[in-house]
């Protein structure tokens, strides 16, 4: 068993299994009965009993979760049916003892004892691995049977197995104790009468009570108390249960009675304010109005409104997502997030409870999951992402509603199924709330109050003797306290050698003590503490007693080194050591591992890093598993995940409990005929239908059913009846009762599913977690010492109790509460150590009625430490133990300690060297009060929402103090604290002290830093100056320490200052009211301490008038401190101050008011006031600097108390110096000069980059050959997408030794450039590769000299309307409108007027003159010597102007106008003359017949504001319209065709709400007409807002129908100008144009669209009106309207080719056709009228249809989709069902395509039939196809067109002159 891990545990596996127990069976059964001699009896023992026995007691067996099931197996078989095969193995042990002839079987022992402590420890495995044990009689004969044998050996030489034997018998009997009391409450029901009238008096918890239990969690038993409070409990009005600290009023003897003490009080004080608080909110939600007692409950609460359970999660536990009214009133997202985050509500861990108006409760724990604010929001905000697709439920997202997750603090069922039943509610709706307890956290106590019910359950506690004794009588003496049990082993003694300094041999047993004193003398160790160790060593409950300074900490690390020394020869196993907090357990674990201790910490709140890698949770990850464990742990994973699996899809179905479809299935399986009833039947195919309703929505029939019902005032029958009766014949509060029913059924069974599936589910994962425990537990045996905390030492007791764990040491024992240090009473401790000091703090509670200085709260004392209950009891029959106290104390000055000496601990003696400290520095005294009597701020100024004290002249006294002190420059940051009693005092010096700053010496070694410097100086060449003391600059609050009185315990400072706060009249001083707090206060200081407080306040307290006659009696109480200069300590007048700005008159730089007379480090004098040598060294001075450089004798430029530069950098002209490289310079520094290889050289040379072969320009200095060097010239690669990579060299090449290895462009970041070809411009969008390019989407730059265009590029422009051109001159002028073509003949003189500088313009008549900079006489040479001829050659000056004229563009480049005049091709549109001037027009200005216009030929610019090509430019802008105007009108119809399929979808999944009476009409008369009218009465009849969105669209269809129709489009808006103007000016010109060039497919495609959107809102009306026509009144519609644009629409789009549109007005008309025939059919099914129209709509509708047909076989591709829409038409005449025949995604895609036609780039051409349509970049159609239009040829192979087919020179060629010309 002692070797591999493994092994040991495969070999108990195999013992539990058949073959194994089958062996024990055998020897039982068989081989007993048959051993007769005493012989054989023994070998029996010897080689079978007794190793089964030692294997299944072995701590690596009993202590394994890995072997649990085993051991208890194994147990349980051998006790057998009844205990008959334990009876016979035990008997047979039990003869064996007696017999003498085998007496030998003790071997040694005569009495066999040790046989006896073996047999017991299996005794003992068997009853905790089966409780039933502790009432069968076979079992308690047996122990008794042993317990006599035990009592007979008492004189029998192996006392620690007669120990050990006790030990595992007084268990014994504890255990069948309970189960005797289990019998006793069975048989007796009813207490004596003079008991219930003595319990009456006391009213005993529970059943014991004389008026009966409190409430339903109220018990005389612990263990039947839950840890929070029920609901009863917190309504209850009777007061709880409360032990007192007389044992004898317990209702429970001995330890039982204590551990119910500790409980209850315990309970009270932490789960008690949180009953108090829940009781006093749940008052409030039920009477809101009602004032209530706030001072009912101390303790501070958040309240939450609204709180509801909205959804439920399985996360490693059921998570609950809870919605509650935004407490915040904060409007944006940021504050509320900033109120959330400051607020620090609802922290992860922290304890919250939901409860509603009728009484229940439910406590939770906030998630870990819970966040503030959605990180995916935050960073979508800049982007416009939806928010709610990404929003995740938080605190702050909603202005509304914040978000919590919650886990449920105890996992019980009635919690699991209260949280699930809230989130299923189908009761009547309750009020409910979220209350929140901040800072109040459940481990703080749940686990030491689990731990607590754990002992009281097994009453397995150590020293229950010493701890609680059941027999009391008066104690006269101290009670002697025996050895530990360990060092009662024959020979045992402690060696003590590891303490000497000397390596002196000492031992020490408690048979034969060592001499304190010769312990003393060999050690470290004064005699007091001397003594202390070796009773702890002697003593099992050993108590120590460490008054300030007297090295409580110091003694315990030496008793450990003492244990650790012997714990081999002992059998110690790890020492664990026990801190209440987690700062002194890191201390005392810190000092430890620096011992050489090897700690194992549990625990994850550790602020130490030294620890991090000690944590058992690290030390236990890097541990290898066995096979056992890690196959056991796999199997329990799996298991616990499948049931988180299994409950999460429950959970899922309760939430989906109220669907339609849950519903259905239940009433189909409970109720047929109600399911019947409401869902219809089921057909073959498993659809459900109903007769008289076509394809109904799931649950929209029951919606109704839940509706309906008459409202009747009688009360609902009863559900047994309502479950069989007719549903449709129920009132509405009867439906409403059986709803609920149902959905109770159908929600409860998965509750109880979930509660049964959730305890496997625990069951699983504590399996797995007790194979971890088995690794912890591996590795904590490998220890020294482990060290915990109280809190986790109860979290972790079922790991610790099997780490049997011999020695358990607390520190600072008088802290912690009494059950705090009962936990950590192990039952495998044999010796306790318990180190503190009762006179210092107490324990800390929460309610103050339980504190020892309540007057309510002297009878309970729950901050009675074990500690103090031990050394001081309370009644004159309470054990009075021994303890040691230490008495040398090293940390205070003898004036200091002489104020707890003569107050609380006389025997205090002065130690060490504390009575040669050194005076603080800066003070006369070292000890003195300062009085004042500045009243506190709540006196003074009150205030009542402050829960603190605060004192304003003491925090300004205070700092100013401590600024005082600080600037002395001798102490550092560890060396100075200030210490108040109050948090408030606390925050406000933290903070003024945190802005105030002072210099300091830095924390580097002097003379390491001398050391340094003289080393860099040497090597540098440079003089040595004076080393100044490093200085640095801190805040106050850097350069001292800064806590509570409460805080600050267990620590000290060289310098104490402390502010008292409190004074007032009253001479209230508050918590310093207890000679604890006193104590710690005054114990705290090493070389001085300074009081500043109102010494009236506290004279009245006896402890304080005793410290106070001691401060005056030595002359150190007044009103004024006196200071001392530590430079003039014998001033003229004394330097006192009473007040803070004192300090500044006679101290300000915490000298005195002197100069200060030495001198600086450099020589010169100090300027400043007496001040210290800190102070002193951050002089700076000014004087200029008397050093002169080495090597070259310049002085130095800097200050004195500046360093000085190390080299020379004095500028060097003239020189003349020639380098490495041969180059020459002249001019440099100074040390440059002096050094020339130090020079770099800077000239500028040309050098070839290897690789990339790239021609640089680079200093001469650099190396560009080496492969760091990263060559920045542009790349320029062509890259797929055509452009050439933009990027520097180095990003995309990399280069190695000379060649390039990798090459990678990355994505390309060109811009696109591609040029649109419905304007100038080009794609400005970042390459992207083949996908279209966007629209163009800056401002048009379409003008005139009227006006310019304010639309974008891609939109069309409106021709101006101006009715005058302003091409003209004196000769002659152009009469057209604006935006037509000029008629004009422009005039080829030269301009008649004059510049301004006197001299003719030199442009051409009717031209603007250019600017007098362009005078042929006065202009510049530059502009003289231009080229203007580029025929001839000639220049400028050279050009006769009155011959030939110049055109002057905006370019700035100018021609002469027969240059001009060719470029722009004049002789194709005017006749000109032999001269080459133009004199007529040559034909009528037809659009499109120019084949390309002209730019600037030297800039390509705009010519577009030459007036003599006019013509020109109109023309070519009317082409751009155009174009512009197709391309905008396809994308607007492909929107509004999109956003129809949106609404239709919408539409579709709108339920039908219930038959109901049509709504009242409007008074308000419509006048409309047309299609208009029967819409409309749609809508009116319907009376809701159903087609709302429907109708805003319709609206905008007719909006796009207007701005497409002829009259709109450019070239007919240009022919209609130009007819205004020739009637109303006789015009002769004339604007001719092919009618075909006018675009009719957008006029024709919204007409169609609105008719669609006709359809839309009839065919979703005709479902709805099925519903409701019943309960409503007739309705007349008429389509007639409608049917007329439908044959209109037919007959246009006919005539321009455009079949798809043609087939839509056919198919329309028809469904038009259908609509018309169910109404008539409605309204008058009879007359032969009736049935001949019908006849002829019907008719009408099938030639139309056949019609479509036709068009559809003919034009396939452009009719996409419509087949559909033809069958869906002629189902609608054939069986009157209307519903959409083609799915919004098919004719999506059908539009998309239509957007994409004419958008971004390609060229354009036109059909045989006039239409137009564009190709890609290539310009030519590759295959041969078809127009999208009309179908007719388009393409050809290899890029040529179809026949009949031509480019749009008209629209392209042009568009592309305009580009160049820059005409817009």
């Amino acid at each position: 068993m002692e070797g591999d891990v493994g092994g040991s545990q495969e070999t108990v596996k195999l013992m539990a299994k058949d073959d194994g127990l089958g062996f024990i069976k055998h020897l039982i059964n068989r081989e007993i009965p048959d051993a007769t001699d005493g012989l054989t009896k023994l070998r029996l023992w010897q080689n079978q009993i007794q190793p089964m026995f030692q294997v299944l007691t072995h701590p690596r067996v009993i202590d394994s979760n890995v072997l649990e099931q085993e051991v208890a197996a194994i147990c349980n078989f051998i006790q057998g049916v009844g205990g008959k095969r334990m009876r016979t193995l035990f008997d047979f042990i039990l003869d064996l003892l007696k017999a003498p002839s085998t007496m030998s079987a003790a071997g040694d022992d005569q009495y066999g004892i040790s046989t006896c402590e073996l047999s017991l420890s299996v005794l003992s495995t068997m009853v905790d691995c089966n409780t039933s044990n502790i009432v069968n009689d076979n079992f308690g004969q047996i122990v008794e049977k042993f317990g006599h044998i035990v009592q007979d050996a008492d004189n029998s030489s192996n006392e620690f197995s007669k120990l050990q034997a006790q030990k595992f018998l007084q268990y014994l009997r504890r255990r069948l104790g309970v189960g005797d009391a289990l019998a006793e409450a069975k048989a007796g029901k009813k207490a004596p009468v003079t008991r219930a009238e003595f319990v009456m008096k006391r009213d005993l918890p529970g059943r014991l009570s004389a008026d009966g239990p409190r409430h339903d969690n109220d018990s005389e038993n612990i263990c039947d108390i839950t840890i929070l409070p029920t609901h009863q409990e917190i309504t209850s009005t009777r007061s709880e249960y409360l032990p007192t600290t007389d044992p004898s009023s317990f209702h429970l003897p001995g330890i039982q009675g204590r551990l119910d003490r500790e409980f209850r009080l315990l309970r009270e004080d932490t789960v008690g304010q949180l009953r108090d608080a829940v009781g006093l909110q749940l008052e409030t939600m039920r009477n809101p109005r009602r004032k209530h007692d706030q001072n009912r409950n101390t303790l501070r609460t958040y309240a939450y409104e609204q709180a509801s359970v909205i959804d439920v999660y399985f996360n490693r536990g059921l998570e609950l997502l809870v919605q509650f009214r935004q407490p915040s009133s904060k409007k944006s997202i940021q504050q509320r997030r900033d109120w959330w985050g400051h607020s620090k509500r609802l922290q992860p861990g922290g304890l919250v409870c939901i409860l509603s108006e009728n009484g229940s409760v439910l406590f939770c724990v906030v998630s870990d999951s819970t966040i503030v604010l959605d990180d995916r929001r935050r960073n979508a905000g800049d982007q416009g992402e939806n928010e709610e697709t990404t929003r995740k439920p938080s605190l702050a997202d909603d202005e509304a509603f914040a978000y919590v997750r919650l886990n449920l603090a105890e996992t019980r069922p009635n919690d699991i199924g209260q949280a699930l039943r809230w989130f299923q509610d189908f009761g009547p709706k309750q009020q409910r709330g979220l209350v929140e307890f901040p800072r109040v956290l459940l481990a703080s106590f749940q686990h030491t109050l689990m731990a607590l019910q754990q002992m009281s359950r097994k009453s397995n506690v150590p020293f229950d003797d010493l701890l609680a004794p059941i027999e009391r009588k008066p104690q006269l003496d101290t009670t002697v306290v025996g050895p530990p049990q360990y060092t009662t082993k024959p020979q045992f003694f402690f060696n003590l050698t590891c303490l000497t300094n000397d390596k002196t041999e000492l031992r020490h047993s408690p048979r034969a003590p060592l001499d304190p004193t010769t312990l003393s003398s060999h050690s470290s160790l004064d005699p007091t503490q001397s003594s202390a160790l070796l009773n702890t060593l002697s003593r099992r409950l050993a108590l120590i007693q460490g008054p300030p300074g007297t090295g409580k900490s110091f003694t315990g690390e030496k008793i450990i080194k003492a244990l650790l020394a012997n714990k081999q020869q002992a059998g110690l196993g790890p020492i664990l050591c026990v801190c209440y907090t987690n700062h002194a357990l890191d201390q005392l674990l810190v000092h430890l591992k620096r011992d050489g201790v090897k700690i194992i910490r549990i625990g994850s709140r550790s602020q130490s890093e030294e620890l991090e890698d000690l944590n058992i949770r690290v030390v236990a990850r890097g541990a290898e598993r066995t096979k056992a464990e890690k196959a056991s742990q796999w199997q329990q994973r799996e298991a616990r995940d499948e049931c988180e699996r299994s409950i999460t899809k429950t959970l899922q179905e309760i939430a989906a409990c109220q669907g339609p479809n849950t519903i259905r299935n239940y009433l189909a399986t409970s109720h047929p005929q109600q399911c019947n009833a409401l869902f219809g039947t089921e057909d073959e195919e498993g659809q459900w239908e109903r007769q008289k309703h076509q394809r109904p929505k799931p649950g929209q029939l029951l919606k109704q059913w839940l509706r309906g019902g008459p409202q009747g005032n009688s009360p609902p029958r009863d559900i047994s009846i309502l479950s069989n009766a007719d549903v449709w014949g129920l009132t509405n509060s009867e439906r409403a009762r059986l709803f609920s029913f149902w959905l109770k059924e159908i929600r409860d069974p998965l509750i109880a599913d979930i509660i049964r599936k959730y305890k496997s589910y625990e069951g699983a994962k504590n399996e797995v977690e007790k194979v971890s425990r088995d690794v912890d537990l591996r590795c904590l045996h490998e220890a020294d010492v482990v060290g915990v905390t109280t809190t986790g030492l109860a979290r972790n007791i079922d790991l610790l109790q099997k780490l049997r764990c011999k020695v358990m040491l607390c520190e600072e024992a008088g802290e912690v509460l009494e059950a705090h240090t009962l936990t950590a009473l192990l039952p495998s401790v044999e010796q306790a150590i318990l180190i503190g000091d009762h006179l210092q703090l107490r324990p800390q509670v929460l309610n103050y009625e339980l504190e020892s200085v309540s007057r309510q709260g002297a009878k309970y004392r729950l901050d009675m430490s074990l500690f103090e209950r031990l050394i001081s009891p309370l009644y004159d029959d309470d054990l009075r133990l021994p303890y040691d106290t230490l008495e040398t104390q090293r940390r205070m000055h003898p004036s200091v300690s002489e104020l707890i000496r003569s107050t609380l601990y006389p025997s205090l003696e002065d130690g060490g060297v504390v009575a040669q400290y050194p005076e603080v520095r800066g003070v006369k005294r070292r000890l003195f009060w300062l009085h004042h009597e500045s009243l506190e701020d709540q006196v003074a100024q009150p205030d009542p929402t402050s829960t603190s004290h605060t004192n304003t002249f003491e925090i300004e006294m205070t700092i100013a103090f401590v600024q005082h002190l600080v600037r002395q420059g001798l102490y550092d940051a560890e060396d100075i604290a200030v210490i108040t009693p109050y948090l408030g005092q606390l925050h406000r010096l933290r903070r003024e002290m945190s802005s105030l700053f002072e210099i300091s010496f830095n924390d580097r070694d002097l003379e390491e830093l001398e050391a340094f410097d003289a080393d860099k100086a040497a090597n540098e060449n440079v003089l040595i100056q004076p080393n100044k003391p490093p200085v640095v600059k801190k805040t106050l609050l850097k350069s001292i320490r800064l806590a509570t009185v409460d805080n600050f315990q267990g620590e000290e400072a060289k310098v104490v200052v402390v502010s008292l706060v409190r004074s007032n009249n009253a001479n209230k001083c508050g918590f310093l009211s207890t000679s604890n707090r006193i104590n710690v206060l005054l114990s705290r200081a090493q070389h001085g301490m300074y009081l500043i407080g109102n010494a009236n306040t506290y004279k009245h307290v006896d402890m304080w008038a005793k410290v106070l006659g001691i401060f005056a009696k030595n002359g150190n109480l007044g009103n004024a401190l006196e200071l001392r200069c530590p430079r003039h300590p014998n001033p003229v007048q004394p330097l006192l101050v009473s007040k803070a700005d004192d300090f500044l008159r006679v101290a300000p730089e915490g000298g005195c008011i002197l100069r200060c007379d030495r001198r600086l480090s450099c020589g010169h004098a100090c300027i400043n006031r007496c001040h210290s040598e800190t102070l002193h060294s951050a002089v700076k001075c000014l004087e200029p600097c008397q050093r002169l450089k080495k090597g070259c004798q310049h002085p130095c430029r800097k200050r004195c108390g500046e360093t000085c530069k190390p080299k020379c950098d004095e500028y060097l002209r003239d020189l003349n110096i020639t380098l490495a490289c041969g180059h020459n310079i002249s001019s440099a520094v100074c040390w440059q000069a002096q050094d020339p290889s130090t020079i770099v050289c800077q000239q500028v040379v040309k050098k070839t980059v290897p690789g990339c072969e790239h021609t640089v320009e680079v200093p001469c200095c650099v190396p560009v050959d080496t492969d760091s060097y990263r060559c920045v010239k542009m790349c320029l690669d062509p890259q797929p997408c055509g452009h050439s990579c933009q990027s520097p060299c180095y990003i995309c090449k990399e280069r190695k030794e000379g060649k390039i290895t990798t090459i990678n462009h990355g994505i390309c970041k060109h811009e696109c450039g591609r040029k649109y070809t419905t304007c100038r411009h080009s794609c400005r969008e970042v390459c992207h590769g083949e996908a279209p390019c966007p629209l163009c989407k800056v401002p048009c730059e379409v003008r005139c000299s009227h006006s310019k265009c304010s639309k974008k590029c891609h939109e069309p422009c409106v021709p101006c309307a101006e009715q005058t051109c302003m091409s003209s001159c004196p000769h002659t002028q152009c009469d057209m409108p604006c935006a037509a073509p000029c008629n004009w003949v422009p005039c080829s003189k030269r301009c008649e007027k004059t510049l301004s500088c006197g001299h003719q313009c030199p442009s051409v008549c009717g031209e603007t003159c250019p600017d007098v900079k362009y005078c042929q006489t006065c202009c510049s040479e530059d502009i003289k010597s231009t080229q203007v001829d580029f025929i001839m050659l000639m220049e400028y000056h050279e050009i006769d102007l009155n011959e030939d004229p110049c055109i002057f563009p905006d370019c700035g480049h100018f021609k002469t106008m027969t240059n001009m005049d060719g470029v722009m091709d004049m002789k194709a549109h005017y006749e000109i003359s032999a001269e080459g001037y133009p004199t007529a027009l040559t034909n009528a200005s037809e659009p499109f017949s120019m084949d390309e216009v002209k730019v600037c030929t030297i800039c390509r610019g705009s010519l577009r504001n030459i007036a003599r090509y006019g013509r020109i430019v109109r023309r070519a802008m009317l082409d751009e319209a155009t174009k512009k105007f197709v391309a905008w009108s396809n994308i607007e119809y492909a929107k509004l065709a999109n956003n129809l399929l949106d609404i239709q979808e919408r539409i579709s999944k709108t339920p039908v709400l219930p038959a109901t009476p049509q709504p009242p009409q409007s008074n308000k008369k419509t006048l409309a007409t047309g299609r208009l009218k029967p819409l409309l009465a749609v809508r009116e009849w319907l009376g809701m807002k159903r087609y709302k969105e429907a109708f805003d669209l319709w609206n905008q269809i007719n909006v796009f129908i207007g701005q497409v129709r002829r009259e709109e489009q450019p070239l007919q808006r240009v022919k209609d100008f130009v007819q205004h103007a020739a009637q109303q000016r006789k015009l002769q010109g004339a604007f001719a144009f092919d009618e075909t060039r006018i675009q009719n497919k957008a006029y024709l495609q919204a007409c169609s669209l609105s008719l669609r959107c006709d359809i839309l809102i009839f065919s979703d009306f005709m479902a709805v009106w099925e519903e409701l026509r019943m309960c409503r009144s007739k309705l007349q519609l008429s389509f007639s309207k409608q049917m007329e644009d439908c044959e209109m629409l037919a007959q246009r789009a006919m005539a321009t080719k455009h079949p798809r549109q043609e087939t839509e007005a056919h198919v329309y008309y028809a469904q038009f056709c259908a609509f018309s025939r169910a109404f008539t059919l409605y309204n008058d099914q009879s007359s032969d009228k009736t049935k001949e129209c019908v006849e002829k709509l019907r008719k009408g509708a099938e030639e139309h249809l056949t019609v479509a047909r036709e068009l559809v076989a003919k034009y396939g591709s452009q009719t996409q989709g419509l087949t559909a829409e033809i069958e869906a038409a002629e189902k609608s005449l054939r069986d009157n069902v209307f519903y959409a025949a083609v799915s919004a995604e098919e004719m999506r895609a059908v539009y998309q395509a239509m957007a994409r036609e004419f958008s971004g780039t390609g060229h354009w051409y036109t059909c045989q039939n006039g239409h137009p349509f564009t190709v890609g970049e290539c310009g030519m159609p590759m295959e041969r196809a078809m127009c999208p239009e009309c179908g007719a040829p388009v393409g050809g192979a290899h890029h040529a067109p179809a026949e009949g087919v031509r480019r749009a020179e008209d629209i392209e060629t042009l568009a592309r002159g305009i580009e160049r010309m820059g005409i817009n």
